[in-house]
């Protein structure tokens, strides 16, 4: 049997880094959190390095029993050279060379990734997808992301934009996305977009169900606030909710189609509303797919939960070192 390998992990936020050391079975040896919020990372690009020191030091152990390091991070990025283009969250964050940076402070092999194909990786891995040989994994908070795994590898694609899930035009007409699109899976069901349009839609409602749920203050109407209207029974609460998870429905089917996937699994919206968001889409999917490729596959909630930060770029690491042939994964030894 394959001994356990320990491997070092950095999951980049736009608020905060989660650095984490940890092993092949599962088993987290220690972590960190280290803030990122409007930071440069002149500043913060030596503090993970010196967390990674501290925590092997920590564990017992020496860099030179870890077998790799991982990163992940938001897109855009240059995934084959490990370099942090231009993230969202972080406007002083600009063309950040990490993967070589932390190769040369620690002596290890780097492997770098977004972080919707860390996730998906970290389910695969350690969580609600493991053993699969065809998965989905979508990101459901702020925006929809995805990564996808066909046949035991990681979908990337000529341009490493594979896995764009949330920009997959569901209307020609429908509402504009943020990306420039024009009726994108995100723009429906996206969480931003969400509270966005809520703000907008009921910026002359201060009764709303909704509004009322956000404290009275339109600017904090959110999907919390949402999914307390919808309980409540609020009408339009429940008709934008109808239409939210047809889109989802919509979107779901045609990945089943398209991917004839093992499984699809769901993040942070997801298992946080539970059957809230789950039942409604669930029972809609049929006019979306075929019979054959819905009974094929099983749709859950993440098996990681909030945890999955952690994992994501453990998972990086492991998945790139299988590659090579370095390791492999428990359930086929």
């Amino acid at each position: 049997m394959q001994k356990v390998i320990t491997v070092l992990g950095y999951d980049i936020g736009g608020t905060k880094i989660a650095v984490s050391l940890g092993q092949s079975d599962g088993t987290m040896l220690a972590s960190r959190r280290i803030d990122n919020k409007d930071t440069r990372p002149e500043d913060v690009l030596p503090l993970l390095a010196q967390a990674a020191r501290e925590m092997v030091a920590e564990a017992g152990i020496t860099l030179e029993d870890v077998a790799a390091v991982g990163i992940d991070s938001p897109s855009p990025a240059d995934i084959p050279k490990g370099i942090i283009v231009q993230p969202p969250n972080n406007k002083y964050w600009r063309n950040v060379h990490i993967k070589d940076y932390l190769h040369q402070e620690l002596g290890r092999e780097v492997f770098f990734d977004n972080d919707a194909n860390a996730a998906a990786l970290a389910e695969w891995i350690f969580g609600a997808g493991k053993g699969t040989t065809d998965m989905i994994y979508l990101t459901m908070s702020t925006g929809i992301g995805g990564g996808i795994i066909a046949n035991e590898a990681l979908i990337q694609g000529a341009s490493y934009y594979a896995g764009e899930v949330g920009h997959m035009s569901l209307d020609p007409n429908g509402l504009t996305c943020n990306c420039g699109m024009k009726g994108c899976y995100e723009a429906y069901c996206g969480g931003r977009a969400l509270a966005l349009r809520m703000q907008r839609e009921l910026a002359d409602q201060p009764d709303s169900e909704v509004v009322k749920q956000a404290g009275g203050n339109i600017d904090d109407v959110d999907m919390l606030a949402l999914e307390k209207a919808i309980i409540a029974g609020d009408k339009y609460a429940v008709e934008l909710w109808d239409e939210v998870t047809t889109r989802h429905a919509q979107a779901l089917g045609a990945f089943l189609n398209i991917f004839n996937p093992q499984k699809i699994v769901l993040g942070t919206l997801a298992w946080a509303m539970g059957d809230l968001f789950m039942k409604p889409i669930l029972e809609k999917l049929e006019p979306y797919c075929w019979k054959e490729t819905r009974e094929a596959c099983e749709i859950v909630t993440s098996g990681l939960r909030r945890d999955i930060g952690a994992y994501a770029p453990l998972a990086v690491a492991l998945y790139c070192l299988h590659q090579e042939g370095r390791f492999e994964f428990p359930w086929k030894q």
